[in-house]
């Protein structure tokens, strides 16, 4: 088998989010496989939804996914497709509407209805997201343990592909509507955009190279707007912790003189990751990724500059 490389993950392959509820919650236990990826693969479009404005008078989002289209990427038959949208339904996961007129149906994708609940006292951001959905548990998988990533951070190759070079492509064919087959592609430079804008505060701060692939990989390739909102949040924590360290902050002065040059880079790199993986027991809405982050690693970069706990926090 040849392994994954970290430079793979980043720039050439694309993923899908699967709620872990799926297969840890006894309620859905029972759902069939196939059943739970056409799910993951419905839920997967709510993106294109948003950049089409596919949203009903009530608010309420809904999206087209033609029988064909979804055989073809279950690899299963069109009775097949029928018995898996019958299961959604039955589970409350599915509803779709007729429009008439040879017209597709629209498709409403229901909420997982988590009754395994987890409750922590940490809340560090202001946001007030509660459940514990199991977002994106397996972040950074690709890129090996998080002590192993601490200790590389000094050493990261910086001649890996420049994230300002990396070229993302999300355009998916539908053949029934060649204007969702154009919106996607808006979509998709919407993503190239984001990537651009990334490249650009690399290139300004080269530091957050090693920071930004070992911490945030997948969000990289499967939400680059997010992620966008992720790197800008650690340059400005970056800043700060510069600006900190120049006024004479006694905890990372004494960082410094422990961990030498790359100190702030890798006390930025552990906030960050705190922050994540508080983030995987609260966070349930995609688009509230990077807000969500911001808020949690300005709040925890000024905890650990005025607490000495900070200082073995490697």
């Amino acid at each position: 088998m040849e392994r994954t490389k970290l430079n793979q993950v980043v720039t050439s392959e694309r993923f899908i989010m699967f709620s872990k509820a799926l297969i840890e919650d006894d309620y859905y236990k029972k759902m069939k496989t196939e059943s739970k990826l056409a799910y993951s693969l419905l839920r997967n479009r709510f993106n294109l939804s948003i950049s089409n404005e596919w949203i009903d008078s009530k608010g309420d989002v809904y999206l087209y996914y033609p029988n064909e289209k979804l055989a073809e990427d279950l690899n299963v038959g069109k009775d097949k497709v029928i018995r898996i949208k019958r299961e959604l339904h039955e589970y409350g996961l599915l509803e779709e509407e007729r429009q008439g007129f040879n017209k597709p149906n629209r498709i409403y994708v229901g909420n997982l209805e988590v009754r395994k609940v987890t409750e922590k006292s940490l809340d560090i951001s202001d946001n007030k997201v509660v459940a514990k959905c199991d977002f994106r548990k397996s972040q950074n998988a690709n890129t090996g343990s998080r002590k192993t990533r601490l200790q590389e951070v000094a050493n990261y190759d910086t001649n890996n592909t420049e994230l300002s070079k990396t070229e993302f492509s999300n355009t998916e064919t539908n053949s029934f509507d060649e204007d969702e087959v154009n919106n996607n592609n808006n979509n998709s430079k919407k993503f190239q955009q984001s990537f651009i804008a990334i490249g650009k505060i690399i290139q300004t701060n080269p530091e957050l190279r090693s920071v930004v692939q070992s911490l945030i990989p997948d969000l990289l390739l499967n939400e680059p707007q997010q992620a966008e909102i992720v790197v800008r949040a650690l340059d400005r924590g970056y800043h700060f912790l510069i600006t900190e360290l120049e006024k004479g902050n006694s905890v990372l002065t004494l960082q410094k003189q422990l961990q030498g040059e790359v100190a702030i880079k890798k006390l930025l790199l552990n906030t960050g990751f705190k922050q994540v993986d508080h983030m995987r027991d609260h966070l349930i809405d995609i688009n509230q990724y990077g807000n969500y982050f911001a808020s949690g690693l300005e709040n925890r970069l000024k905890i650990a500059v005025t607490t000495s706990q900070s200082i073995s926090g490697f």
